[in-house]
This record gives structure tokens, sequence and C-alpha cells, in this order.
């Protein structure tokens, strides 16, 4: 009887009431349930996320000191412990502080209906403009060009199209009830609070965005519009070091890629477009302008095959949405990051590169994140990982 006492002494302890400050911490910036100080803590640091639905990494799981968390519940001071856990960064505490913020508006949050009532309709849009990015119009049926610049910086701040246009794809965003913007800013939160703490230089691809960003000194010094993977051939999200640099690459085409889009087209058409087989019957693209990788690619070996590279498809960077790669990320501006890094283009010869410092690149999904101006801004949900990622 005695031993059966025993064992269950951790589970009475991790079984005591929750902490109330914490239940609150987690309902409110969370989509954790948990019942303990223990569950609460372990579902906090390591987030309600349904990982075999994501292509990509799942993130290292970060183990709850027992004994501290023991050690905190009886002085009493286990809120300041798990807040000490929370990131400290600024893209999580703003984007904290935005919940807090949206919170508030629970009882003055109206969206337009666009159901015939044109005036109701404009001073409800007013109304969402103003709260959301401070646009401090009057909030009347009078269209303005003031009302039209907010409009504008709307639709620059979801990532529509920016013309001015109350749109079919405007209006859906303009009719978000504050409940749906709630759920999308926490889901980006728990994102956030489980994201791999980052040094003072690396690379960050936000996929719903179609940016690069790379930092130096905590700091973005250079930015790019990239192409990302269809839906059904997504780029995985993942954490990995470059290590590389190709210039001049060939393109060896992966098996599933030749079954589908090259295996039926004659020897002709493979040679026009620089196709030839190696002497393991690989099909490749001999390196130059025309090659589908470009002239340089930047390698961060992981088991996706998937790295970033030049394209000569550059007229798509002109389209808003950037779908359109078989995983790999095609970059805007290629040579400007060959350069960042400390190299020039300066052969036409295939040439492979060993970066004495390995970078590390983040590849991140963020429909909702605070940019470096203090603006939140928002994204669709390309990959529908907002309804199909969390628990």
């Amino acid at each position: 009887m005695k031993k059966i006492i025993f064992l269950f002494i951790p589970i009475l302890l991790f079984a005591s009431a929750p902490d109330p400050d914490l239940q609150r911490y987690q309902a409110r910036y969370s989509l954790c349930h948990g019942k303990t100080n223990y569950q609460i803590t372990q579902c906090l640091l390591n987030g309600s996320i349904n990982y075999h639905r994501l292509r990509g990494d799942r993130n290292q799981y970060r183990r709850v000191n027992k004994e501290a968390l023991r050690e905190a519940e009886r002085n009493s001071d286990i809120y300041r412990y798990v807040m000490r856990l929370m990131p400290q960064t600024r893209r999580y505490q703003e984007l904290k502080e935005y919940l807090d913020y949206l919170y508030t508006l629970r009882d003055i949050y109206t969206p337009p209906r666009f159901r015939g009532n044109e005036e109701e309709d404009i001073i409800r849009t007013k109304r969402v403009l103003n709260l959301l990015q401070d646009a401090r119009l009057r909030e009347d049926s009078e269209i303005t060009a003031r009302f039209a610049e907010a409009i504008l910086e709307f639709q620059r701040i979801h990532g529509l199209e920016v013309d001015g246009v109350i749109g079919p794809q405007t209006k859906r965003e303009l009719q978000r009830s504050l409940h749906s913007i709630i759920t999308k800013v926490t889901k980006n939160l728990e994102l956030e609070r489980i994201a791999n703490p980052k040094g003072p230089e690396y690379i960050l691809v936000n996929i719903p965005e179609f940016k690069l960003y790379y930092y130096l000194n905590h700091r973005p010094v250079l930015d790019m519009k990239v192409i990302v993977g269809k839906p059904r051939m997504r780029t995985p999200v993942l954490n990995r070091k470059m290590q590389y640099i190709v210039k001049n690459p060939r393109w060896i085409v992966p098996p599933s890629i030749y079954a589908n889009e090259y295996a039926h087209k004659s020897r002709s058409y493979l040679k026009r477009n620089g196709f030839a087989f190696d002497s393991r019957g690989r099909l490749y693209q001999k390196e130059g302008p025309d090659n589908a990788l470009g002239l340089v690619k930047f390698l961060f070996p992981n088991g996706y095959n998937v790295y970033m590279h030049d394209t000569p498809t550059k007229p798509l960077f002109q389209k808003r949405v950037r779908a359109f790669s078989h995983g790999c990320i095609r970059l805007e501006k290629p040579m400007e990051l060959l350069n960042r890094l400390g190299y020039e283009y300066d052969t036409y010869e295939n040439e492979r590169i060993a970066l004495p410092e390995p970078i590390p690149v983040y590849v991140e999904y963020h429909t909702v994140w605070v940019d470096e101006e203090g603006v939140v801004q928002f994204r669709d949900d390309i990959y529908g990982y907002e309804r199909k990622l969390f628990r």
C-alpha cells in the first residue's frame, strides 16, 4: 500500500488546481487546453500543433523541468516562472499586445455586410479602417480622398491587389468578424511562441508573404520577393544551415518531375531546351541563363531536396500570389544575396563554393506578424495550415 501511495505523489502534485493567471494566459494567448500547471506549461512551450498535417520539420520538443516547476508551485511563483520561458522577442511581444488590443474591440467592432445598403457599408468600412489601422476617418458615408488612401493601405497590409477598388477579395477581408481575426492572430502567436530562437545573422523566408529577409546583427539588410511551391507541391517548413553556393548550376531533374513533365517530350525538344542524359541515365539541364535554376543556387542540405535559386522566369515576380514552383524557393534578386555573402558572379563555369561559416536558414509560415515598422501584416493561408495544422 505504501508503494502505491508513493507512486501517486508526483501525479497529485501536478494534478493540483492550476494557477489562475496561468489559466488566463493559456485561454487568451494559446490554443492549449491544459488542466494542470504542468500540462499548460508543456503545451505553451510546444504548441497545440498537428504535425502530421505539415510538410516540414517538427519543432524540437522542449521538455518541462519538473523539479523547477514543482519548486515554483511550492513558492507560489508558477506564473512568473512560466513567463520567463515565453519568448521575449519583439515579434512575439508586439503580436501579443495586438491580440490584447483586439479583445478591447469586442463591443464596438461592426464590419460591413455588403448586402445592398451602401451608406451603411461605407460607415462600417470606415470603422474597420479606424480600428485596425488608425485611419482617423470621420465615420460618415462620404467617400473622400483620405478614405481612398486608407483602402489602399488596407490592401497593402493584407497582401491584396493594391488598386483602391473594394472588390471581392477586399470585401472578404473587410467582412471578417472580430472572432475570426482573433483566432487567426492567436494561431500565429502560437507559431511565434514555438519558433526556433534566432541569432544575429540568418535568412528568413516567410512562405505566405512570398518574401525573403537576410538579417545581420538582428536587422534586415536585404529583402526580396520569392516564388514558393504550389499548394500540391508545398515548400517545407524547416530550419537548416546554408553551406554551399553553386554558380552556373546544372539542374538534375527529379524523377517525379521527369515522369510528370519530361518523359513524354521528344529528343529534339529536350535538346532544344538544353537537356541531356548523364551516364547514370538521369535527365539534366545544362548550365546557362536559360537553365531552370538560373545562374546561382544556395544549398542548405535537407531531406526534401529543397534549395534557393535564381530563375529565368522573372515576370512571375510581378504576380501577387507567387506559388508556382515544385517546392524550391526562387529568388527575385539572387545576385544581391550572393554579393551580401561576399561573392561575385565572375565565371561562366560550374563552380561550387563551401561557405566558411554556415548561415541559418529559417523557412517559416506566418499569416500574421508585426513588421519592422510595427505594422501588423495579414496574408492568405495559402497551404491551409490555419485550418488543418492546429488541434
